[in-house]
C-alpha cells in the first residue's frame, strides 16, 4: 500500500504570510485613519461656516429690525466709527450686544445678563495686515443715527491638526455682510 504524504505550509512560508498580512492591514487602518482625520476637518470647517453665515445674517436682521445702536461716535458731525462691538436695541427695549473678544477669538452674544460664545477661532487677521480688523463698520449721521452697518467677521482655519496632503497656507474664512435699518430705508 503507497502511503499518500501530505505536504503542510512551512514555518517560513506561514511567516511570510502573517507579514504580507500585517503590511496590508496597516497600510488599510492608516489610509482609513487619514480618511477619518480628513471627515472630521472637513466637519469642522463646514460647521463654522454655517455658523459664520448664521451669525452675520442674525446681525443683519437685528439691524434692520434696530430702533438704537452702540457704540456712538464721538463727534458730533457723524461718519465711520469702527468697533468690537455692535448693541442693538430692539423694538421692545430689550438690548443685545455681540462682542468681539480678541483674547479669546471668540464672538460673544450678550443679552441682558446671559452671555455666551457663538463662534470661536474669530481672529479678524487678514492675510497682509498687522493690525486685526474690527468686525463692525458703523456708519452714522448727524453723530446719533446710524445709517448702514458692515459685519466682516475673519475666521481662522484650523492649523492644530495636518497631514501632508493639507495644503501650506489655508485661507482665512470671511464672513461679510451689510444692512441698514429700516427706518432709515424708508425715510430715503
Amino acid at each position: 500500500m503507497k502511503r499518500r504524504s501530505v505536504r503542510a505550509f512551512s514555518i517560513i512560508e506561514i511567516l511570510i504570510a502573517l507579514a504580507i498580512s500585517v503590511v496590508l492591514l496597516t497600510a488599510t487602518m492608516m489610509a482609513l485613519r487619514a480618511s477619518f482625520e480628513t471627515y472630521r476637518r472637513t466637519a469642522e470647517r463646514v460647521s463654522a461656516s454655517v455658523a459664520g453665515r448664521l451669525i452675520v445674517e442674525r446681525a443683519q436682521m437685528m439691524i434692520r429690525g434696530g430702533v438704537d445702536f452702540l457704540p456712538l461716535p464721538t463727534g458730533p458731525g457723524g461718519g465711520v466709527l469702527e468697533s468690537n462691538y455692535l448693541s442693538i436695541q430692539s423694538a421692545n427695549g430689550i438690548w443685545t450686544t455681540i462682542r468681539w473678544d480678541p483674547f479669546t477669538e471668540t464672538i460673544r452674544w450678550e443679552d441682558g445678563v446671559d452671555s455666551w460664545s457663538m463662534l470661536d477661532g474669530v481672529t479678524q487677521d487678514v492675510s497682509g495686515q498687522i493690525i486685526p480688523r474690527s468686525p463692525f463698520r458703523l456708519t452714522f449721521r448727524d453723530g446719533r443715527w446710524l445709517t448702514h452697518a458692515t459685519i466682516d467677521l475673519v475666521v481662522s482655519a484650523d492649523n492644530v491638526t495636518g497631514t501632508d496632503l493639507d495644503m501650506e497656507d489655508v485661507p482665512e474664512m470671511r464672513f461679510v455682510g451689510s444692512a441698514m435699518p429700516r427706518r432709515v430705508a424708508w425715510a430715503e
